[in-house]
């Protein structure tokens, strides 16, 4: 065989392995959107173009994302054509405040069967419940996802944590318990969301292992910057916190980035934006 003709075989094979590599990967973004109540230019209509900028810009596969009511649900859905959207809002009529799951529907195909939403609460599965006497209803989201290409499958779990400690150590460990408990025990899984706690709290360890938890997940960002101080809840620009956002993994996962997406005024949210690419 010529030799030009072997290097054009041997680069093709290489191309073709690189294609195959990628095609694995998959990208993670959550994201908490802020409820319309703002005055502008901290509106909901002023902040939607950023809002759908950061995300085409990122282009996730999976988005979780946090206080989107049904009015921004629906603009949501018009903007982003190529995803399709699981989850109700946490009241007793299935609306108000959400925490959907947005994913693209031309890689992901989901289990009917195997996804929903559950208030934290001792009663998940009444809408609207709110056992705990917490200041508004809280929720999670979930849905088991196969890729059509491969037939490999993942859960992606989302959710809001609410606002007072002890209430969200009661959070961290139902939906722990909603994990550990899953149907596809070997399927990995990403949980995403605003859980309101920085990582030193009670409710942040048991998630990663501690105090007796079920599961021990990882925090993807911390996996990639282990000395970042960067926060992620912000007040559009008033003030400075902790990381409240996060993504993290469970199981036969590899974590090969992750980033929270800084902006400048004005801003679409008044949270951070998070995002993970992952290899599963």
């Amino acid at each position: 065989m010529q030799s030009w003709l072997k290097i054009f075989l041997y680069s093709l094979l290489l191309s073709t392995l690189s294609l195959a590599g990628h095609a694995k990967d998959l990208k993670v973004m959550t994201f908490n959107l802020r409820v319309p109540i703002d005055p502008y230019p901290n509106d909901w209509n002023s902040r939607l173009p950023r809002v759908i900028s950061i995300i085409k810009h990122q282009q996730p596969d999976f988005l979780g994302v946090q206080e989107t009511t049904p009015e921004m649900l629906g603009d949501l859905r018009r903007e982003l054509p190529e995803y399709l959207v699981i989850g109700r809002g946490r009241n007793t009529d299935e609306g108000g405040e959400g925490t959907q799951i947005f994913y693209k529907k031309n890689r992901w195909h989901i289990d009917k069967y195997d996804q929903g939403t559950l208030q934290l609460s001792p009663t998940p599965e009444i809408p609207g419940s709110n056992g705990w006497n917490m200041q508004w209803p809280r929720i999670f989201t979930w849905v088991h996802l196969k890729e059509k290409r491969t037939q490999k499958s993942i859960y992606i779990y989302n959710t809001h944590f609410p606002l007072r400690p002890q209430e969200r150590d009661l959070s961290a460990k139902q939906i722990s318990s909603a994990i550990a408990e899953r149907k596809r025990k070997k399927s990995p899984v990403i949980l995403t969301g605003d859980f309101n706690a920085c990582e030193n709290e009670h409710s942040m360890k048991y998630l990663l292992g501690e105090h007796g938890s079920p599961i021990a997940m990882k925090d993807t960002f911390r996996l990639i910057h282990p000395n970042n101080n960067a926060g992620t809840f912000h007040a559009f620009g008033k003030t400075e916190t902790c990381k409240i956002d996060y993504i993290y993994a469970l199981g036969k996962i590899r974590v090969l980035d992750a980033n929270i997406i800084n902006e400048s005024e004005p801003f679409a949210s008044d949270h951070l934006a998070v995002t993970t690419i992952l290899q599963f």
